[in-house]
C-alpha cells in the first residue's frame, strides 16, 4: 500500500471519527438511542483502522461485525422495535466464524471462497455476508411496499440505497485487491455518513425525485452529445473549404432539431414519472375557475376536490371544515366523505397553533412522527381521513377549513413546492368557503324558522285543544254534578211532601233512599277521581307494594261491571292470566287502573261486541332488566283517530263532542270528567310499567276497536314508591304500529 493510498485511507479514517462525533453531540436529536448509531459508526471506523494497519487476523470478522449493527440500526429504525431476529443471525454469523477460525483469514476471503477449494472460515464469511445481505434488503422493499405514507416509503428506499452502499464496501474490502481497497473505505465512510445522516433528518432526500433527475440529466446529457456529435460528423464529411456560413448552418440545423426533441424528452420523462404539471401560477388560476361557482358547502367540497385530484394528480382529497365551538377546541367535520367523520382539535394544541398562527401546512408523516405533534390526540382523526398534506383556510386571521390532500399518483412524497401550491389553493378558496358557510347558515336558520313556525302551529293547535278540553270539562263536570244533584234534590222535595202530607210508608222510603244513595255514589266517585288526579299532579300519590296474582287484580276490576257487561250485551273473555309469576303492585290501586281501562272499552264497544283481554310473560332480554308481564285489552269499538292515540291520557280530555255525552256510566259512548286513563297511565307509571294505545283509527260504521296494551315488571324499580306526575310518561311509539292517529 503506498503513501498515497495510506493517506487517503487516513483521511477516511479521521472522518469516521468526526461521524461519531457528531452523533455525540446531536444525540438529544437521533431519532433512537444514540448507542444504535455508534456501534456501527465505531465498527466501521475500525474496520477502516484494520485496513491502515494490514490487520488481517480481525479484519473480517471486524468486517461482519459492521454489517451485524449497521443492520440492527437499520431494521430498528423501520420497525421501531429491537430486530431479535436479526441479532440471532448475526450472533449465529459471528459464532460460525470463531469456530471455523476467522483468525486464519486473510483481506481477501471473498476471492477465496470463489476458489475451487474454498476453506470453512471463507464459505461462512461470503454465505453469511450474502444470508444477512438477502435479509436485510428484503426486509427493507417489504417495509417500502406496505407504507402507508410515501415519506415512510421514501425512508425505506433510502435505507435499501444506502444498505446496497454499505454492503458493496463490505465486498470491495473482502476482495483484498489493493486497487478496489480505497474506494471500499469511502464507500464504507459514504454507507456510515447515510446513516448517520438519517438519523439526524426527520426527513431523508426524495430517492425516486434524485433518481428522477439524475435519469432526466443523463438523457439530456446523451440526447445533446449525440446531437452535438452529429453535427460534428456532418461537418467532418463536407468536403474543403468548409466556410463559416456552412458551419453556421450546420449549428443552426443542430438547434432546431435539438429544441423539439428536448421538449418531446420532457414530456415523456414526466409522463413516465407522472410528474404534476410545473406551472404553478397555471394550476392557481385554474384551481379558482373550478371552484368559484360553487355556492354550497358540499358542491364546493365536490369542486375542490376534483380540482386538487386532476392538478396535483392526488388520489383523493377533501376538505375539511373548522368551526369554532368554544374558547378550548374547534370541531373538525370531512366533507366529502362516505360516512361520518368528526373530530375536536385544542386550540392551545401545537397543530392548531401551526394552521391558525404560523399559516404552514402540514403532512401526515409530520403529524405521527414530528415530536410537536405525533402524541396529540387529534392526530387519530387526521390519520383516518386517509389524506397525506392540510394546508389551512384562514379568513381574517380565524381558521374556517383546512384543504387536504392524498397520496400523489406516483406515491412521491410531497415536495416544498408541492406545499406551496397546497397553500396558495388553499388562500383562494378562503372566501368561497366563507361564502358557502354563510349559505349552509342562512339555510339552516331558515329550516330552523321554519321548524319553529311549524312548532309555534302545533303548539297553537295544542293550546287550541286543551282549551276546548277546559271548555267540555267545564261542560262534562257540570253535567256529571248537576245530575246526581238534581236527583238528591228531588228526591228530598219528593221525602219532604210526602213527609207533610204523611203518606211515607217504609217501601217507599227504602226506593227513595236507594236512588239518594246512586246519587251519592255517583258524585263520590267524580270526587274521587278529581282528588286522585290532583295527587298525580304533585306526586302524592302513595302506593303500597305487596305480592299479588294478576288473575285476582283482573277478577276484582272485572266483577263490578258484570252486570253492565250483560246489559250491553257483551262479550268479556279472559285468557292467559292464570300460571303467571306473582308480581309486587299496589293491588287496590292496580284493580282501579285495569278497571278504567275495562270501563272505556265497554263504553266505546257498541251493544254486542267483544272485549279480549289477554296476558303473556316476557323474560328480562338485556342483563339488568327485569321479567315483565305484557297485558293486553282489545275491544271491537269505533277505534280511535291518531292523532288522539297521546291526547286520551290527558286529563279532562275526550276525543268525541261532549254535546253526545251521556249520563249512563257504562252506556255506548258514554262518557264521564275524562281522568280514567289518566289515573290508569299514573297507576302504572308509579309501578314502573307503561301503558299505550293502537287503533286504525276512528269509525262508526266499520268499528276498527282498538287496543290497549299495558306493561308490568314483575318487581317495580326501587325508586317506583309513588307514581310519577301523569305528564311525565312520555308517549309511547311502538314501531311497526297501526296506530292511532
Amino acid at each position: 500500500m503506498n503513501s498515497v493510498t495510506s493517506t487517503l485511507i487516513l483521511i477516511s479514517l479521521i472522518a469516521h471519527v468526526v461521524l461519531a462525533a457528531y452523533a455525540l453531540i446531536r444525540r438529544k436529536q437521533v431519532r433512537i438511542a444514540v448507542g444504535w448509531l455508534l456501534l456501527p459508526v465505531l465498527l466501521s471506523l475500525f474496520v477502516t483502522f484494520a485496513l491502515l494497519n494490514n490487520l488481517q487476523a480481525v479484519a473480517p470478522l471486524a468486517q461482519a461485525a459492521a454489517v451485524i449493527a449497521y443492520g440492527a440500526l437499520v431494521i430498528r429504525d423501520m420497525t421501531d422495535r429491537v430486530p431479535r431476529i436479526w441479532l440471532g443471525i448475526g450472533g449465529l454469523w459471528l459464532a460460525l466464524l470463531i469456530v471455523t477460525g476467522s483468525f486464519n483469514l486473510t483481506e481477501s476471503w471473498l476471492v477465496a471462497a470463489l476458489t475451487v477449494n474454498p476453506s470453512a472460515p471463507a464459505i461462512v464469511m461470503a454465505g453469511g455476508l450474502f444470508v444477512t445481505s438477502l435479509f436485510l434488503l428484503g426486509l427493507a422493499f417489504y417495509a417500502f411496499y406496505i407504507a402507508r405514507l410515501p415519506e415512510i416509503a421514501n425512508r425505506a428506499l433510502f435505507w435499501i440505497v444506502n444498505s446496497a452502499v454499505y454492503l458493496i464496501s463490505v465486498v470491495f474490502l473482502g476482495t483484498g485487491m489493493s486497487a478496489l481497497a480505497l474506494p471500499g473505505a469511502y464507500v464504507l465512510l459514504f454507507g456510515s455518513a447515510g446513516a448517520v445522516y438519517a438519523q439526524n433528518s426527520f426527513r431523508v432526500v426524495d430517492i425516486r425525485r434524485e433518481f428522477g433527475t439524475a435519469a432526466r440529466i443523463l438523457i439530456l446529457l446523451f440526447i445533446t452529445a449525440s446531437i452535438i456529435f452529429s453535427a460534428l460528423l456532418i461537418t467532418e464529411a463536407l468536403e474543403p473549404p468548409r466556410t463559416v456560413a456552412t458551419l453556421v448552418l450546420v449549428a443552426f440545423m443542430a438547434a432546431l432539431l435539438y429544441l423539439p426533441i428536448r421538449q418531446l424528452a420532457d414530456d415523456l420523462i414526466r409522463l413516465v414519472l407522472r410528474a404534476s404539471l410545473t406551472n404553478g401560477a397555471e394550476i392557481t388560476r385554474r384551481y379558482t375557475q373550478q371552484i368559484t361557482n360553487a355556492v354550497e358547502l358540499n358542491s364546493l367540497a365536490d369542486a375542490a376536490t376534483r380540482a386538487l385530484n386532476g392538478l396535483l394528480r392526488v388520489r383523493r382529497s377533501a376538505l375539511i371544515l373548522v368551526n369554532d365551538t368554544g374558547e378550548t377546541a374547534a370541531e373538525l367535520t370531512l366533507l366529502p366523505s362516505d360516512r361520518p367523520l368528526r373530530g375536536t382539535l385544542a386550540k392551545d394544541a401545537a397543530i392548531y397553533h401551526h394552521f391558525a398562527v404560523e399559516v404552514a401546512s402540514l403532512s401526515q408523516f409530520d403529524l405521527e412522527f414530528d415530536p410537536r405533534f405525533k402524541s396529540l390526540p387529534s392526530v387519530a382523526f387526521f390519520r383516518e381521513t386517509g389524506l397525506s398534506a392540510y394546508a389551512p383556510i384562514l379568513i381574517e386571521n380565524s381558521l374556517i377549513g383546512i384543504l387536504a390532500c392524498g397520496t400523489k399518483l406516483n406515491d412521491a412524497p410531497f415536495t416544498p413546492r408541492d406545499f406551496e401550491l397546497l397553500a396558495t389553493m388553499a388562500s383562494q378558496t378562503g372566501t368561497v368557503l366563507r361564502n358557502a358557510r354563510l349559505v349552509a347558515d342562512l339555510r339552516t336558520l331558515n329550516q330552523g324558522m321554519q321548524s319553529l313556525n311549524s312548532s309555534l302551529e302545533g303548539a297553537k293547535d295544542q293550546m287550541e285543544k286543551l282549551d276546548a278540553v277546559k271548555t267540555d270539562f267545564v261542560t262534562i263536570a257540570s253535567h256529571e254534578l248537576r245530575t246526581p244533584l238534581a236527583q238528591v234534590r228531588g228526591y228530598t222535595d219528593i221525602m219532604d211532601a210526602l213527609n207533610e202530607a204523611g203518606t211515607l210508608e217504609q217501601e217507599r222510603m227504602t226506593g227513595l233512599v236507594a236512588n239518594l244513595r246512586k246519587a251519592t255514589e255517583r258524585m263520590e266517585e267524580l270526587i274521587s277521581a278529581m282528588l286522585d288526579v290532583s295527587q298525580l299532579d304533585v306526586d302524592a300519590m302513595d302506593l303500597h307494594f305487596a305480592q299479588t296474582s294478576l288473575e285476582s287484580v283482573m277478577r276484582m276490576a272485572i266483577e263490578p261491571l258484570t252486570d253492565a257487561i250483560k246489559q250491553r250485551k257483551l262479550t268479556l273473555a279472559a285468557r292467559g292470566l292464570r300460571g303467571l309469576p306473582a308480581l309486587q303492585a299496589d293491588m287496590q290501586r292496580l284493580v282501579q287502573a285495569f278497571r278504567n281501562v275495562v270501563v272505556n272499552a265497554i263504553k266505546f264497544t257498541p251493544d254486542g261486541g267483544k272485549i279480549d283481554i289477554s296476558a303473556t310473560l316476557q323474560p328480562a332480554e338485556r342483563p339488568g332488566d327485569k321479567d315483565h308481564v305484557l297485558i293486553t285489552i282489545k275491544d271491537t269499538g269505533v277505534g280511535i283517530d291518531k292523532e288522539n292515540l297521546e291526547l286520551i291520557f290527558r286529563k279532562f280530555y275526550r276525543a268525541y263532542d261532549p254535546g253526545l255525552h251521556s249520563t249512563g256510566t257504562y252506556k255506548f259512548l258514554g262518557a264521564g270528567p275524562g281522568l280514567g286513563l289518566t289515573i290508569a297511565q299514573g297507576v302504572i307509571a308509579g309501578h314502573g310499567g307503561e301503558i299505550w294505545a293502537e287503533s286504525a283509527g276512528h269509525n262508526m260504521q266499520t268499528c276498527p276497536g282498538s287496543t290497549f296494551f299495558i306493561r308490568l315488571p314483575l318487581t317495580p324499580p326501587d325508586n317506583a314508591r309513588r307514581v310519577m306526575p301523569f305528564e311525565m310518561p312520555e308517549p309511547i311509539s311502538k314501531e311497526p304500529t297501526v296506530a292511532r292517529p
